[in-house]
This record gives structure tokens, sequence and C-alpha cells, in this order.
């Protein structure tokens, strides 16, 4: 039977998310877990031809990254009062690559994360991190569905 050591929480700070999250405390608390939380700022959208040249660009994502981090904050001191070991990450670029990278880097024993449950063309053109994390995964996925 798994017994993890290390669980990896991955935050797009929506709601289905926050789900996916106390489910993530509850594990690490009943495993006695270090509990690893992060969110990846999706470089796709940052880096919308659109957007590069801009003089809000610099600002723009600035903005974004510093948002992420007061609400990673968040999370940590909302969990720390329940568990000690809680460590957050913040990266930037594409987020099933990213939480590929840090759950190798961190000797991950099982990651948790929330699912949008898109369909169609919706799924098609934003594509699925927790798909992608799914299949390549080295150790367990535990995904939590929308409430839709």
């Amino acid at each position: 039977m798994l017994t993890p050591n290390r669980i990896l929480y991955c935050s797009d700070f929506s709601e289905n998310s926050e789900r996916a999250g106390r489910i993530a405390l509850s594990y690490a608390r009943t495993f006695e877990a270090d509990l690893l939380v992060v969110n990846v700022i999706n470089i796709r959208f940052l880096q919308h031809p659109a957007l590069i040249g801009l003089p809000v660009y610099g600002d723009a994502v600035d903005s974004v990254e510093k948002r992420a981090e007061e609400q990673l904050r968040e999370i940590s001191e909302r969990f720390k009062r329940q568990m000690p070991a809680v460590q957050t990450f913040s990266r930037k670029g594409i987020p099933g690559e990213e939480i590929l990278k840090l759950a190798e880097e961190q000797s991950v024993d099982l990651i948790i994360m929330g699912t949008h449950g898109r369909t169609g063309l919706s799924h098609l053109l934003v594509g699925s991190t927790a798909e992608h994390v799914v299949r390549m995964a080295k150790c367990p996925v535990l995904t939590v569905k929308s409430q839709d």
C-alpha cells in the first residue's frame, strides 16, 4: 500500500482547486506527510503575441506573479494552522510540465490536483493539465473532479 511521505497539491486558485486542497491537507495529516503546494503561472497566456512589446506587459506579469505569491501565502498560512510541514512553490511555464519537474525534484509520492471537466473544443484549445500530469507522472495522481 502506498503511504506517501511527500504530497504535491497543485493549485490554480479556482474553486475546484480549493476542493483538491482540502483533500490534499486531509491526506497529508492522515499520513503525516510533508505537503508541498505549487502554482504555475501559465506562460502560454502571458506570452501572447498581442501583449509582448506593450509597456503594460512587464507590469501585467509582475502583477500576476505578485497576486500568485499572495494567494500561495494565504494557502500556506491556512494549512499551517493544521500541520507544520507545508512548503509553497511558484513557477512560470507550461503547468503540466512544471508540475512534473517539481514532483521529480522534490521526490513527491503523490500529486493531488483538480480538474475543470472541459470537453470538446474547450478541451482541445486549452488542453488538460491534469490529463498530461496523469499520463506522465512517475507517481500516483489523485484528480478531484469539478462539481459543475
